[in-house]
């Protein structure tokens, strides 16, 4: 693996952010491109700043369009749309250097001060990369990754093999967490130091990599555990300032590449907007607002040249927070997991209280639904369906939407086999997958023979 120019700038600046002024002519002899040491608190910082860009970037942007929420509309954003996509356009080095490796060295050092509390939030960071990273690659280095000198070419792991090795790391984070012993060193821009907020993220996080591997009661029991309220969500906060606290969608809509993405002829808009077929508003279900907070409307009712909220009060305003683990999302794994134990009630109930939150957001109509209206005859009844099947597509539809923007809901997709019936934007297939890096197919001797295309499932998904 390879760091990218950008990432090695960044963690340039932030080593040396905390060096004074008056240090300036010691050490004039070093060599200032090969830092070697750092405070653990500025490393947790830059572990903390390094995860936005990976889960709220390109990586999200991509899984987003696959899933036919967004679209892509120019230059090679275009192309990327219709699945003309190969290796140079991937990187996993966001992943491998600005969050694994910083948090690794978290994880080392902490211990020095016996400070169980930083390893555990770093633990809980590393774990989190790892689980998005091979969901979206499958297979990838895991024991042999960042560990340059020793392993300068390093094997691939199974994609199984490092969910295990993802749940293994939130346990040991949990447990130091939960110890009480140290603290955040008031870098934590997440909780603020709050290590009940980061035990229940961790347990979503659990039960969202345990929704992977299809693992569902233990996902119901880490659910049951994990975050519960909106004010206990992880979000990533955002100030609105270009190239230092804005959105990342923001500035990627609006600045950066203006002309790349939008929302022309996806599926998500046209589920919220009532003038198409796929509008899933009901009786109880009024979705005109998180349709207005989302996208901004055609030029005429027939038509579906939908755009991306950007404005002052979009979901991608430039000081919008971005969601990482969050109640919507865990409150969803609860209803699914619930409903595949044929506990139709506690499903119901785990799916009514999402309604509720987006009752109080929107000030709109999510009145609650009961058992009857999954049934035949149902107002949210699928024709030719059971009522618990009929649930879980609402389920997993309402998931889809409340999770708009993020990379899981392209996991969801292939986990359920695209249960949602989203059509592909060309040929007969959605994505399952991203590419092995072509970076690392040229540095990386041990690079498997035979590498998939982006329409072969990932071992979870087989």
């Amino acid at each position: 693996m390879r760091i990218t120019y950008k990432f090695f700038t960044l963690l340039l600046v932030c080593l040396f952010s905390y060096s004074s002024c008056t240090d300036f002519v010691e050490g004039y002899q070093d060599d200032p491109n090969n830092p070697t040491d750092a405070p653990v608190n500025t490393l947790m910082t830059v572990a903390f700043t390094g995860m936005i860009i990976p889960h709220s970037g390109e990586d999200a942007r991509l899984a987003c369009m696959w899933s036919r929420q967004f679209t892509g509309t120019d230059r090679q954003y275009s192309g990327y749309n219709v699945y003309s996509i190969n290796s140079e356009d991937f990187e996993w080095d966001k992943f491998y250097f600005a969050i694994i490796q910083q948090a690794n060295l978290v994880i080392e050092r902490a211990p020095l001060t016996n400070n169980r509390i930083l390893k555990g939030m770093a633990l809980t960071i590393k774990a989190h990369a790892f689980g998005v990273m091979i969901s979206l690659w499958g297979d990838a280095p895991y024991f042999e990754a960042n560990q340059l000198d020793e392993f300068p070419d390093p094997n691939f792991d199974s994609q199984v093999t490092v969910y295990a090795e993802v749940q293994k790391l939130l346990d040991e984070a949990i447990a130091d967490l939960e110890s009480d012993i140290g603290d955040d060193l008031g870098v934590d821009f997440y909780f603020n130091g709050d290590t009940e907020l980061w035990i229940k993220a961790a347990r979503t996080l659990k039960a969202r990599f345990y929704m992977h591997t299809k693992n569902y009661a233990a996902a119901k029991t880490q659910a049951e555990m994990g975050i519960l309220t909106v004010a206990d969500d992880m979000m990533i906060p955002h100030g609105g300032t270009y190239i230092q606290d804005m959105n990342i969608y923001h500035s990627f809509l609006v600045i950066d590449r203006d002309t790349y993405m939008g929302a022309r002829g996806a599926i998500l808009p046209q589920m919220l907007d009532a003038n198409k077929a796929w509008y899933r508003g009901d009786a109880k279900t009024d979705e005109s607002k998180r349709f207005a907070y989302i996208y901004t409307p055609p030029s005429s009712p027939e038509l579906d040249d939908y755009g991306i909220n950007t404005g002052s009060e979009g979901i991608f305003a430039s000081n919008a927070s971005f969601k990482l683990v969050t109640c919507e999302e865990n409150l969803l794994i609860l209803a699914e997991t619930l409903l595949r134990e044929d506990d139709l009630d506690g499903a119901l109930e785990a799916l009514n209280k999402v309604r509720q939150l987006h009752a109080t957001q929107f000030e709109a109509t999510y009145d609650d639904y009961v058992a009857a209206d999954f049934e035949a005859g149902g107002i949210a009844n699928l024709s030719g369906k059971t009522a618990s099947e009929s649930m879980m597509y609402e389920i997993l539809e309402e998931k889809y939407i409340s999770l708009v923007g993020q990379i899981e809901v392209f996991n969801d997709i292939r986990r359920t086999d695209n249960l949602l019936g989203l059509p592909p934007t060309t040929g007969t297939q959605l994505p399952e997958r991203f590419l092995i890096p072509q970076d690392e197919i040229n540095a990386n001797a041990n690079i498997p023979g035979n590498r998939p295309d982006i329409f072969t499932p990932t071992a979870v998904n087989q």
